[in-house]
Parts: C-alpha cells; structure tokens; sequence
C-alpha cells in the first residue's frame, strides 16, 4: 500500500497574528519573530527529513515562510515546489483584517455561547464555517462544502504525483492544519503554533493519520 508523509508547518508569524486580526486571504508581512521561526523549522527539516516535494499556499505569507525554509536545505534547487491556492487559509469575507474577538463574539452570540470554550463544544468546525458565512453581511466567506472541496483537490493533487514512502511540504495556515487535525481525529484541535510541524501520513487522498500535531522546533 502506498504510503505518503505530510509535514504540515503553519506560516511564520504575521503583524496580523500580533494584532489578533483575520487574516484569511488577506495578507501581512512576516514579523522578525516570524522570520526565525520558518528559519530554525528549515533548520530542522534539513536535519531531519529528506525532502521529495514542496507545496507552499500561494499567499504571501506563506511563500515568505517557504523561501525561508528552504534556505535552509542544501537541495532546495533540486525540489520541485508548487504554490497552490488550494491549501489558502479559510477565506472569512467582509470579516476580513477585523479582529478576532469581534467574530468570536457574533458566533457565541448566534449560538448563546458564554465562552470560546463554549462554543467549541458545542459548535464543530464545519458547523462553525457555515455560521461565518452566514453571519457574513456580503455571503462571501467561505463555507465547510467549498472549503473541503478545495483542499480535498490540494491532497489528491500531492497524491497524484507523488511515490510510497515520499516526504512531502506543505506550507500554509492555522486554520487549515486545525481543521484537518480536527476532522481527521474527529475531536477538536487548538490552532497550530506559528512555524510548527504537523505530521500526518497519507494513504489515499482521503485517508490521513495524525501522527503529530504542533510540534515546536
């Protein structure tokens, strides 16, 4: 059976993430905070795992991230590398660059949670997804069908052309790495560290194993 590794590394971190704003598909420049922690990840990429492809979320961000990383890495110019917009963070519409406790809010207040705590349990992340786009005032935000059917592609694509046993980048967002963690344990995860490592091993395009979740470098 053919057997594929993820190293899933969310982006270093933004003046977006300092200033706890949405950042979706908008973009922010890395901090120099963000910068070392994509430079001491490709520290240990290089040290640890043989690399066989790289995928990178085409937001600024990320590509950032990415070029950071792979300095770090003597064979950077032999790896292919593919800047897709499928593995893009959520995409939030008109909440877009507003802060995080003001949607936070409009979700516990939609579903009369008292805490964030609250709300995750008793609203799954689909569910939470569909509730943006609904308390969205444009109905631009992303929902749970449109979200997974973009990142579904974006696995099947590094699936397609990937061998057994291949070690595979992915660099992209919080959000994403939560939610697939999330669906693929079936129990909710806590967003992922700016620049950690999120393992999961692949089998088929669906088919995924948690066998690591931010880990810090």
């Amino acid at each position: 059976m053919k057997k594929i590794n993820l190293f899933f590394i969310r982006h270093g971190e933004t003046y977006f993430n300092t200033c706890r704003k949405i950042q979706g598909w908008s973009d922010s420049l890395l901090t120099e905070k963000g910068e070392l922690e994509a430079t001491h990840t490709g520290q240990w990429i290089a040290d640890n795992v043989q690399l066989d492809r790289v995928y990178s979320s085409d937001l600024g961000r990320t590509k950032a991230t990415t070029r950071l990383i792979l300095l770090e890495n003597k064979q950077q110019k032999l790896l292919p590398i593919t800047y897709s917009a499928q593995f893009r963070e959520a995409f939030f519409g008109s909440f877009e660059g507003d802060r995080l406790n003001q949607l936070a809010g409009l979700l516990r207040i939609s579903v009369s949670a008292e805490n964030d705590s609250e709300l995750a349990l008793v609203v799954n992340e689909d569910d939470m997804m569909n509730q943006v786009k609904k308390s969205d005032p444009t109905h631009d935000a992303e929902d749970a069908t449109a979200f997974w059917r973009r990142v579904r592609k974006g696995l099947a694509d590094i699936w397609d052309n990937s061998n057994d046993g291949d070690n595979i980048l992915v660099v992209t967002h919080g959000a994403l790495i939560r939610k697939l963690a999330s669906r693929t344990e079936n129990r909710y995860h806590e967003n992922p560290d700016n620049g950690s490592i999120s393992l999961f091993e692949m089998t088929d395009e669906l088919d995924l194993t948690l066998q690591k979740y931010n880990q810090c470098v």
